[in-house]
């Protein structure tokens, strides 16, 4: 009897190659960017790696194209496209992803934003449950440093990312980790009502995120500071040593009764302070709960217990936000201070950043669709084929508010990587699985990213002026500060 699978595997073959099309019109960035293959879907977006042309080549390396489909059609998603496009747009730090191009094309819900980034070769996520033996600890030590050296970055502004977890940790074969998808970042400076709402639907879209989410954000709790994310490195932390999640809630009732069961019961100060009415009963509900010791939470066998991760790990884990360690004190900690002796100076977060994420919270529908198309469009045609560099891009802002920019880095992560071999598979096939918000780069220090954006409909180029129109940008931006 014939085979025919064969055939069936060509049908297949063209079918996801059609749908990679249809899914990737770029418009008239397509005599740039060229779709090869899907490489991972997410809720608010999905990614192909792309070859570049050769009139555009910076470096001959393909690249990754993040595509947030109907990035206007709803508030939620404008703002949390504009939030990415903004935080990326300027920051330039060895472990957090590189943005090199944004564009954007008409569809038939709202306009398509393309993400243009580096391609990496894994998450950490692939690191993690790709192994076939226990990650060695220096190398979990490698990978910690590198997730604490860029949140330090983004903690000094004020950002918090809000969504850590090993997908979202992207990995090179040699070590080099980076930080992706701030589609979540905010301004920790508390919240507001309304952000309760956007709390709720993203607990809905993200379930696999609720292991790494800490009980402030859980218990819909008013305020939310950078601490969020320390809670996340201590799961994520924990998650290294045990190659499991640290508390696998798939629900927010059973989060909340893993957390409780583990970390004890919530201050009344806590309590008192969750809004929401049933989640304060369904803690209460509980009675007062113990909290368990570190060695019986992570308990792995056939391995002796790291007293010292032990430790950093459960003052990561607090309940209680205001007592958790934060980014500085973590570097102090011994167990870093074992591997990394040494205090480095790392560069500033540029203030730019804290003015754009203060504007994008507090506005309404038809104001995000206006600044995600200002954003977009705010360099002329002709520099698609010659990139800016990340100075030069904020050279163009400066104003008389802003005289602070990036203090260069007097040490690269080049300088503290260990070229660590691990066993996990980071490669190949298995860079498909993960990229599921998000991609980056490995060398942000040998490219300057590009920030050329631009309107792919339209067929004629632009010839207004970049600084004129960056410095109306700018007006507007410190606008709707003043008026908030």
């Amino acid at each position: 009897m014939p085979s025919y699978a064969p055939a069936f595997n060509r049908i297949l073959d063209d079918l996801a190659k059609r749908q990679l099309r249809l899914d990737f019109q770029f418009g008239t960035a397509s005599n740039i960017y060229e779709p090869l293959r899907s490489i991972g879907a997410g809720a608010f977006g999905i990614v192909a790696e792309a070859k570049v042309s050769n009139t555009y080549k910076s470096d001959g390396e393909n690249v990754a194209i993040k595509k947030i489909g109907h990035a206007s059609s709803t508030p939620t998603l404008a703002r949390r496209t504009l939030r990415e496009v903004r935080v990326l747009r300027y920051i330039r730090h060895p472990n957090i992803v590189v943005l090199k191009d944004v564009f954007r094309t008409s569809g038939s819900l709202g306009m398509n934003v393309f993400m243009v980034m580096e391609l990496m070769e894994g998450s950490l996520h692939n690191v993690i449950h790709g192994a076939e033996e226990p990650l060695e600890w220096d190398l979990i030590a490698h990978l910690l440093h590198q997730i604490l050296r860029g949140l330090r970055y983004i903690h000094k502004a004020g950002i918090a990312h809000r969504d850590l977890k090993p997908s979202n940790l992207l990995v090179n074969s040699d070590g080099h980790l980076r930080i992706a998808d701030f589609g979540m970042a905010k301004l920790a400076t508390g919240t507001n009502f309304d952000e309760a709402d956007e709390h709720c639907f993203y607990m809905t879209q993200h379930i696999a995120t609720l292991p790494y989410r800490a009980p402030e954000l859980l218990f819909v709790m008013p305020e939310h500071s950078t601490a969020v994310d320390m809670y996340a490195v201590g799961c994520i932390f924990a998650e290294m040593i045990l190659r499991r999640e640290l508390f696998p809630g798939r629900s927010v009732s059973s989060q909340i009764k893993i957390v409780l069961t583990n970390l004890g019961t919530p201050s009344k100060q806590m309590i008192n302070d969750i809004q929401c009415e049933r989640t304060k009963q369904f803690i209460q509900s509980f009675g007062s709960q113990t909290p368990l010791p570190w060695e019986q939470i992570v308990l792995v066998r056939d391995r002796q217990p790291n007293f010292e991760a032990l430790e950093m790990i459960s003052q990561l884990c607090q309940m209680d936000p205001s007592i958790r360690m934060n980014v500085n004190e973590s570097f102090e900690h011994i167990f870093i201070k074992t591997y990394f002796p040494k205090t480095t100076t790392e560069r500033v977060c540029p203030f730019k950043v804290k003015l754009d994420m203060f504007a994008v919270e507090s506005i309404d529908h038809k104001q995000l669709i206006h600044l995600i198309e200002n954003d977009i469009r705010c360099a002329d045609e002709e520099e698609i084929l010659l990139p800016q560099s990340c100075n030069e891009i904020i050279s163009c802002d400066e104003t008389q508010e802003i005289s602070t920019r990036i203090i260069e880095d007097v040490e690269t992560e080049n300088n503290n990587n260990h070229h660590l071999t691990h066993k996990s598979s980071t490669s190949g096939a298995s860079s498909a699985s993960y990229y599921s918000m998000s991609s980056a780069g490995s060398q942000a220090e040998s490219y300057d990213p590009t920030h050329s954006l631009y309107d792919a409909d339209r067929r004629s180029p632009r010839r207004n002026n970049q600084k004129h129109h960056e410095s109306e940008l700018e007006e507007t931006d410190i606008t709707h500060i003043t008026s908030l």
